[in-house]
């Protein structure tokens, strides 16, 4: 297994080529250059270790799917609401059109390297994103449940598709639930600070069917699936001995947080 230091340098040579392919005078005039998730970034590169591939065709591969991963974190930028002002039009314009740059991106490197089994894999995970994010977005749920799968989808079913289509099962789990739980510790800080969570107004919905405010049992249900989302990690991790430090490291400092959330909460409501 390659040490931690490599993995580093590994990691860092991999997201300066992701940034380079990024990079459009354009668009940086106008708007942030969309941040890389160097936890998907890692988790990327982890999951590509098993699949004994050459370096070239590897890196095009980690490449090619965090480019995927920026378009689509990109468009959801986009307010649910769009506001007419000419700022705000120009801005929420230019993130779709970021979007689509990085997805025309992607394309392109995989048509040049003529992957075309690759690009049907990433299609068809973009396609499930795309669906999820439909259902997420309309909040027109009545099951807490489906709520969080679909979540579950909008965070992991790009690199969902690559582990189903190499066959490299133990990652399953690990993927889905590492960045759920990065995703519902995201909802909490964003509707802490300001109360704009989709899923936490989803969750209200929900739960309160039309009595007054549910705010407990809102966080009931939000606690609820932060502990059994972590709990799940914890159990992959145990299931795979061979993940590298770094990744490991990671998901533990996740983890850390997610623990640290759920032990407040218990004091407060105790």
């Amino acid at each position: 297994m390659i040490d931690l230091h490599d993995i580093k340098e590994i990691v860092a040579d991999l997201k300066e080529r992701i940034e380079n392919k990024t990079r459009h005078s354009y668009l940086q005039r106008y708007m942030e250059t969309p941040s890389i998730d160097e936890d998907k970034l890692l988790l990327l590169y982890s999951i590509c270790e098993d699949l004994l591939l050459p370096k070239e065709q590897l890196t095009n591969y980690i490449v090619t799917t965090m480019l995927v991963q920026q378009a689509l974190d990109t468009h959801e930028t986009v307010p649910n609401r769009l506001t007419y002002s000419d700022e705000r039009m120009r801005g929420q314009q230019l993130a779709v059109l970021a979007g689509d740059y990085f997805s025309g991106l992607y394309y392109y490197l995989l048509a040049q390297a003529t992957d075309i089994a690759f690009i049907r894999i990433l299609a068809e995970g973009i396609k499930d994103v795309n669906e999820a994010k439909i259902y997420y977005y309309q909040m027109d749920h009545e099951q807490i449940d489906k709520l969080f799968s679909c979540v579950t989808a909008v965070e992991s079913a790009v690199f969902g598709k690559i582990v189903k289509s190499f066959q490299i099962n133990k990652w399953e789990q690990l993927v889905q639930n590492f960045l759920l739980l990065k995703r519902l510790l995201l909802e909490r800080d964003l509707y802490i600070e300001s109360g704009n969570s989709i899923l936490f107004k989803t969750l209200k919905k929900i739960v309160s069917r039309g009595k007054p405010d549910q705010k407990s049992e809102v966080m009931f249900e939000y606690n609820k699936h932060l502990s059994l989302v972590s709990k799940k990690l914890e159990q992959s991790l145990e299931i795979n001995p061979r993940i590298n430090k770094m990744l490991r490291n990671r998901i533990n400092e996740v983890l850390l947080k997610g623990t640290t959330l759920s032990l407040k909460r218990s004091v407060e409501e105790g």
